[in-house]
C-alpha cells in the first residue's frame, strides 16, 4: 500500500513534533528519547527559506558494482599495479587487438585525488561509458573515490584486525542496509533520505495536500525509512503506479476520469464503479477509534497520492499508446547499442524524467527519488567475450545509456530544462575484489569494501575526482602506504572516504543546514569537524 504523508486536517509539522516527543519520553528508551529530542531541535530550528525546486536521485547498484573497472588507472604507476593485479578482469588501453579498451578522462585534479602523491597518471573509465566521459569532460560528473561503511576513520592495514569496522562486512544484506542508514554502528531504525525528507519536508512543502517528499520506484527500501514515519514513501514500478486491483486499469472500469477523486458524478454506474463509491465512501467515515481513523488515513492519503502521481504523469503521454514524450531522449541514447531500452533500470529513470516534469501537481520543492539496477554479483563471467550486453560489460552499458537519457531529458524543454536542480548519483553495497577469482574467461570478482561512486547534474563541480584513490597494491606488499584490508586477500579497499562525508555534502545541496547534519548523520563528527564537511577533497557540489 503507497502512503502519503500529510493531509489537510492533520496536525502542523511543529504539534506533531510535540505530541511524538511526548509520546516518545514514555515508551521509548531515554537513548532513543534523547535522539528524538535532537532531530526534533534541528527540524524547528529555522534554515534558509526555501527557494527553487531540487531533487535528489539515489541510483543504488544493487549487488555490488565492481567499480575497480567502473573508474580505473589509465597511466602512471597505479596503472602498471592495476595491471599486475587485476588479471583476467584487466580492461586494456590503447590495445588494437581488444574488442574494449578504456576511454580516458580530462580530469583537472589528479594530484588531489591521488593517495601516494605522483601515483596516479591520467585516469579513465570503463569502456562502455561513452555518454558519461562526455558527460564528466563537459564539467556535469565527477566521481569520489573508494568511499565505504566506516564508523570510525584510521583503519588500516596494520590495524585491520582491532580496529573499529562495521559489523558484517561483505555480506549484501548488511551493508545495502549500512549504506543506506550511514549509521553502520547501530541497529537499523531509518535512512538517511527518510532522515533529510523529515527534516526538509516541513520547510521546503508546507502547502498541505502534497505527494510525499520520499519517491520510490523500485519497491521498498531502507534509504527512504523515516525515523517519525512522517514521511512515509510513496512505492511505485517501473510500470507506473500501483493501483487497487477489480477496478480495471487506471479505474477504467469504475470512473470516468481517473485525475478526479471522491466525486459522486465521477463514478460510472457499473458494479466495479458502485463498489469503488462504497470503498471511497467508507474511506471519508470518521471513526471514534484513533486506530481505526488512522488504517482509514493509510488507504485515503494512498489514492489521493495515486490520484496526484496520476496527474504529474499525464503531462508527458505520448501521442501513441505506451509511449511518453520523453522516450526519445532514451531512444537516442540506446541507439546502436543492441541494449533493449525498456528494460526495468531505464524505465524507472524514465517515471523519474516524467515526475520531475509533473512537479507542479506532485507540490513539492524538494524530492528525493530511488531507483534500483540489479545485476551486478557478478561472480562468473565478468567480462563475457564479445558480448555488449551481458555480465558487467552490460550492465556499464546500460547505466551509462540510461544516465545519458536521463540527462537529456532534464535538460529538455518537456521538463523545463532542471539538469542544475537535478543531482544523481550512484551506491552500491560495496566493490568486489581487485583481483580475478579465477584465471580463465569465467573470471569474476567477489564481494570487498570500499568502491568509487559517480556524482551527476548541473551543480555538480564536474570533470574532477573526488576523495582519495586506493593504493592498488595488494597484501603486504612492503609499501608501508598500501591500504589493502590484510596481508594475504585479493584487493579489499579500506574507504578512505566514509558514506557519511558522501552524504553530508549531497544533503547539504538539498537544504540541509551545516547545524543540522549531525542530525541526520550522527557519526559525520567522527570524521570531519562540521561545517568544514568539504575538507578530504569532497566540495563536489555547487551552492
Amino acid at each position: 500500500m503507497n502512503l502519503i504523508f500529510r493531509r489537510k486536517n492533520e496536525p502542523s509539522r511543529r504539534q506533531f513534533m510535540v505530541q511524538t516527543g511526548c509520546a516518545a519520553m514514555g515508551i521509548t528508551s531515554m537513548v532513543n528519547t534523547i535522539a528524538h529530542l535532537k532531530l526534533m531541535q534541528g527540524a524547528l530550528n529555522a534554515q534558509a527559506p526555501p527557494s527553487g525546486y531540487r531533487a535528489l536521485v539515489c541510483v543504488f547498484l544493487n549487488g555490488g558494482n565492481d567499480s575497480n573497472n567502473m573508474l580505473l588507472p589509465f597511466s602512471g604507476t597505479a596503472r602498471t599495479d592495476y595491471e599486475a593485479g587485476r588479471g583476467m578482469l584487466t580492461i586494456p588501453v590503447n590495445n588494437a587487438t581488444a574488442s574494449l579498451n578504456a576511454l580516458q578522462l580530462n580530469a583537472t585534479n589528479i594530484a588531489e585525488c591521488d593517495p601516494l602523491g605522483g601515483y596516479l597518471g591520467t585516469l579513465g573509465v570503463h569502456p562502455k561509458f561513452n555518454h558519461i566521459k562526455t558527460i564528466f569532460d563537459e564539467g556535469d560528473a565527477a566521481f569520489v573515490a573508494n568511499v565505504g561503511t566506516l564508523t570510525y576513520p584510521g583503519v588500516t592495514r596494520a590495524n585491520y584486525p582491532t580496529a573499529p569496522k562495521p559489523p558484517q562486512l561483505y555480506s549484501h544484506s548488511d551493508q545495502q542496509v549500512q549504506w543506506q542508514s550511514s549509521i553502520p554502528d547501530r541497529p537499523f531504525t531509518s535512512g538517511w533520505g527518510g532522515r533529510i525528507a523529515d527534516l526538509l519536508d516541513p520547510l521546503h512543502n508546507p502547502s498541505s495536500g502534497n505527494a510525499s517528499m520520499s519517491i520510490s520506484i523500485s519497491g521498498v527500501n531502507s534509504f527512504q525509512v523515516s525515523p517519525t514515519g512522517v514521511v512515509a514513501p510513496y512505492v511505485m514500478t517501473s510500470g507506473g503506479l500501483v493501483s487497487l486491483a477489480g477496478y480495471g486499469t487506471n479505474y477504467t472500469s469504475a470512473v470516468n476520469d481517473p485525475n478526479i477523486l471522491f466525486q459522486a458524478a465521477n463514478y460510472k454506474t457499473a458494479e466495479a464503479g458502485r463498489r469503488l463509491q462504497a470503498f471511497e465512501n467508507i474511506l471519508n467515515m470518521s471513526h471514534a477509534s484513533l486506530m481505526e481513523n488512522a488504517y482509514n488515513g493509510v488507504a485515503m492519503n494512498a489514492r489521493l497520492t495515486e490520484g496526484m502521481v496520476g496527474t504529474a504523469l499525464q503531462g508527458t503521454v505520448g501521442t501513441t499508446a505506451g509511449t511518453t514524450t520523453l522516450d526519445t531522449y532514451f531512444n537516442n541514447a540506446f541507439t546502436g547499442t543492441g541494449l533493449n531500452v525498456n528494460n526495468d533500470f531505464t524505465n524507472q529513470m524514465k517515471l523519474v524524467a516524467r515526475l520531475i516534469a509533473g512537479r507542479a501537481a506532485l507540490g513539492n520543492t524538494r524530492q528525493i527519488f530511488f531507483v534500483q539496477h540489479g545485476g551486478y554479483d557478478t561472480h562468473i563471467a565478468q567480462i563475457p567475450a564479445g558480448s555488449n550486453t551481458a555480465g558487467h560489460t552490460g550492465l556499464m552499458n546500460y547505466l551509462n545509456c540510461t544516465l545519458k537519457g536521463f540527462a537529456d531529458a532534464i535538460k529538455g524543454p518537456e521538463v523545463g530544462n532542471q539538469w542544475d536542480n537535478v543531482t544523481s548519483f550512484t551506491a552500491s553495497d560495496f566493490t568486489r575484489t581487485f583481483t580475478a577469482n579465477k584465471t580463465d574467461a569465467t573470471a569474476g570478482s567477489d564481494h570487498a569494501w570500499g568502491g568509487h561512486t559517480l556524482i551527476m547534474g548541473g551543480s555538480v563541480k564536474g570533470a574532477r575526482v573526488y576523495g582519495k584513490f586506493p593504493v592498488l597494491k595488494l597484501g603486504n606488499s612492503g609499501d608501508p602506504n598500501t591500504i589493502d584490508a590484510t596481508t594475504a586477500n585479493r584487493g579489499l579497499w579500506i574507504p578512505s572516504t566514509s558514506v557519511d562525508q558522501y552524504a553530508a555534502v549531497l544533503a547539504r545541496w538539498l537544504g540541509v543546514s551545516d547545524s543540522a547534519l549531525d542530525d541526520i548523520f550522527p557519526n559525520l563528527p567522527r570524521f570531519v569537524t562540521i561545517p568544514n564537511i568539504i575538507s578530504g577533497n569532497m566540495d563536489f557540489m555547487n551552492a
